[in-house]
């Protein structure tokens, strides 16, 4: 019963905290510090009770790593395509996931990218936004991780 209202209490946490993110993402082009940290502790939380400490660091690791990589490339390129606090929040999303398998990395990250791309063609078709603006990555992110644990079951 304890374990069942603890559960319940970090859902509630993280979605609002993944709201905070979005929120901020938007107005303030900028991802929180104190709100990744909640998440990654959220999944360390989750990770103590369900015994699951490698899978948990294999996952912050491992989901990461692309981001990781597309955040070099940036300074090879000349050009900004992601931020850093991006790479922090898939931090933070592969601590809440863990470490599955390479196949639900991607799974996860074909999601993301098709998923953002249909809308940022649609937001660009519609011309709601210009070609060069700043398109904000982290609700995409989000929005990703949702439809992947939905569909994860």
């Amino acid at each position: 019963m304890k374990l069942e209202i603890i559960n319940s209490i970090v859902e509630v946490i993280k979605y609002c905290i993944f709201f905070r993110i979005i929120w901020v993402d938007i107005k303030k082009r900028i991802i929180p510090e104190e709100s990744v940290v909640v998440l990654i502790v959220l999944g360390l939380i989750s990770a103590i009770q369900n015994d699951n400490l490698e899978k948990y660091y294999l996952g912050i690791c491992a989901y990461s790593m692309p981001m990781i990589v597309l955040y070099i490339l940036e300074d090879y390129f000349g050009k900004t395509l992601i931020g850093f606090g991006d790479v922090k929040l898939m931090m933070g999303i592969g601590g809440l996931l863990g470490y599955f398998g390479i196949e639900k990395i991607l799974n996860f990250y074909m999601i993301l990218y098709i998923f953002s791309g249909i809308i940022a063609f649609l937001f660009l078709f519609l011309k709601k936004w210009k070609k060069y603006e700043y398109i904000p990555f982290a609700p995409f992110i989000i929005a990703s991780y949702v439809i992947f644990v939905i569909f994860k079951k």
